[in-house]
């Protein structure tokens, strides 16, 4: 492995990571497996480069084998991955054309011979296409590379490397907790800049970008969700050129910035007048449900017992007819906004594990009254749980905070 100047992590970090993901190939029974994930190299290597926003390039993947992991790339991106990827250079596998849309025939190829060269033919290979988890190569080009490789039986990895990437380490949650405390920041800044009857969407929207980055973190993974108004009523609504044109509305405000590739997800609600009677009461469902499920997670804790604990809130309450979290309220951040564990109850005998992050974020939704949710970001401790966005846990009214 190499120290190199741009890795985000010092290489024990990586190696400890790296072995751990040996275990798993053990686990599944694998002799090999295939990443091709933007994430997951990141994870693993620290591979970075702005061509994963293409839809023509495969920038890189990952080949692993008990004891080895390599990185399979072309010849022109061969630069990128020695800036990058903390792994040695004879762990770096270039080939001209590789992942190159002028040249698909290489892909499979390549990969093929990657694995070969790393006596890695026969048994099974572990892939990536599974729970919660983007298909990165065309299910084409997954086909070729199978073909090419006619001793090996492909089987579902994904929740494998998911298990290691939900456990983060102390030195990720330290990010993790930064990247909070700059989301739920960058939401006040924002709030404090609107102008009644001036003010859009948009504006907020950029507002609170600039903010992000000025708190010192360093992207966006999911588009930052604006919406004013009781009547729009729409999640994951993208902002638009809206303006905040009456003081009883809603300023909501979903997702949040990335740091060194982790990502926070919190929403908070604000106002430039107090609440009404209405939408404190609604809020404050939402608020107490927090208070109520939360200091029931700890190591151990089942994520379905945790799930059904939020519905049965939301029923008790009167609300799980406009409950829009019910059977799915949180999930896991991390190098993605979206990770394991689900909060829900597909997953059975999945526990609650020191080190998790996770956003719980109980909605309801009123026809009149608006949308209403708190959604913190939450880390499972040795013995119970953090909230990593502890700040403005009401509606947020500037003239009266």
């Amino acid at each position: 492995m190499r120290d190199v100047p741009m890795l985000e992590f010092p290489l024990d970090e990586y190696e400890a990571r790296i072995n751990k993901l040996f275990g798993k190939l053990e686990e599944a029974g694998c002799s090999a497996a295939i990443m091709a994930n933007e994430e997951n190299l990141r994870y693993f290597c620290d591979y970075r480069t702005s061509a994963w926003n293409s839809e023509f390039l495969y920038p890189a993947m990952l080949a692993a084998v008990p004891g080895r992991l390599v990185l399979v790339t072309s010849t022109r991106m061969r630069p990128t991955a020695l800036a990058t990827c903390c792994l040695g250079e004879e762990d770096i596998f270039a080939y001209d054309g590789f992942g190159e849309a002028a040249s698909p025939e290489v892909l499979a190829g390549a990969m093929a011979d990657a694995l070969k060269r790393l006596g890695a033919d026969k048994g099974r290979l572990g892939l990536e296409p599974g729970a919660i988890t983007r298909m990165r190569v065309a299910y084409n080009d997954y086909k070729d590379i199978l073909a090419a490789l006619p001793g090996m039986e492909p089987t579902d990895f994904s929740l494998y490397i998911s298990a290691l990437r939900e456990i983060k380490s102390p030195r990720e949650i330290e990010i993790i907790r930064k990247n909070c405390g700059n989301a739920v920041e960058a939401f006040k800044i924002a709030v404090d800049k609107v102008v009644l009857g001036e003010t859009t969407e948009e504006d907020f929207y950029h507002n609170y970008v600039a903010a992000s980055y000025d708190l010192g973190s360093d992207d966006f993974s999911l588009q930052l969700v604006v919406e004013f108004g009781p009547d729009r009523q729409q999640p994951n609504v993208v902002p638009s050129s809206r303006v905040y044109s009456d003081p009883d509305w809603c300023i909501y405000a979903d997702s949040g910035p990335t740091l060194k590739g982790y990502a926070s997800d919190m929403i908070r609600i604000a106002k430039l007048k107090a609440p009404t009677k209405e939408q404190q009461e609604l809020f404050d469902v939402c608020l107490n449900c927090h208070a109520a499920c939360i200091p029931m997670v700890k190591p151990g804790t089942q994520v379905v017992d945790f799930s059904r604990a939020h519905d049965d809130y939301m029923r008790e309450h009167g609300v799980a007819d406009i409950c829009l979290s019910m059977n799915t309220s949180g999930h896991g951040i991390g190098q993605d906004v979206h990770e394991m564990p689900i909060i829900k109850d597909s997953f059975p005998g999945k526990e609650f594990e020191a080190g998790m992050t996770f956003a719980f974020e109980p909605t309801v939704i009123h026809h009149e009254f608006g949308q209403f949710v708190i959604e913190n970001n939450y880390v499972v401790t040795e013995d119970g749980c953090e909230n990593m966005t502890p700040q403005l846990q009401y509606i947020y009214v500037p003239e009266r905070s």
